[in-house]
C-alpha cells in the first residue's frame, strides 16, 4: 500500500510539473494533427460528474469520417487509457460488440519540444506540444478508418491549433 501511495504521489507530481507548451490553450480545446495522414484529434470538455477525464474526436482529412473517443484514468495501472470507437451500438452491449467497433485503445502520452514525455495532462491544464499514441497506426490500418486512407498514420500527433 505504501509503495502504491508513493507511486501515485510521484505520478501526480510529474503531471503537475509537466511544462505546458501551450498554457494559453487548455487541453480540452486543443487540436492535434498527424503529419502523414492529417488525421486530427480534437479534444472536447468531458463534462461534470463523469468517469471520463477527456473526450475527443478523431477526424480524417476533409471530415470524411469521424470517430469518437474518450480517456479514463485507470487506477490499477495509474495511466490515462483512451478508446477511439466508430459506430458503436448503444445500450446493453457485449464485449464482442465493443471490440468490433473499437478503432484503437491505449495509453496517451504527452511530450514537450525538448522531448520530455509524461502522461496526458488533466482538463484545464495547458495543451502539450505533441501526443504519443503507441500502436495507433497499426490499429487504424486494420480498422474501418484505415480503408479510406491513402497513407497509414504514425503514432505522433503535433499541436495544430486551439479551437475557439
Amino acid at each position: 500500500m505504501k509503495r502504491r501511495l508513493t507511486s501515485s504521489i510521484a505520478v501526480m507530481s510529474l503531471v503537475a510539473a509537466f511544462p505546458a507548451a501551450a498554457a494559453d490553450c487548455p487541453i480540452e480545446r486543443a487540436v492535434y494533427a498527424e503529419a502523414e495522414t492529417k488525421i486530427e484529434i480534437r479534444f472536447q470538455a468531458s463534462g461534470e460528474s463523469s468517469p471520463v477525464s477527456h473526450r475527443f474526436v478523431l477526424a480524417t482529412p476533409a471530415d470524411k469520417m469521424t470517430v469518437e473517443g474518450h480517456v479514463m484514468f485507470d487506477p490499477e495501472i495509474e495511466r490515462p487509457v483512451a478508446m477511439a470507437m466508430h459506430n458503436c451500438p448503444e445500450g446493453d452491449v457485449t464485449g464482442a460488440d465493443l471490440a468490433a467497433c473499437t478503432v484503437w485503445t491505449g495509453i496517451i502520452y504527452a511530450s514537450d519540444k525538448a522531448g520530455h514525455v509524461d502522461l496526458l495532462p488533466s482538463e484545464g491544464a495547458g495543451a502539450p506540444e505533441s501526443l504519443i499514441l503507441p500502436g495507433f497506426g497499426p490499429a487504424v490500418s486494420r480498422s474501418v478508418l484505415g480503408k479510406d486512407l491513402s497513407a497509414m498514420p504514425w503514432d505522433i500527433f503535433e499541436l495544430k491549433e486551439c479551437a475557439k
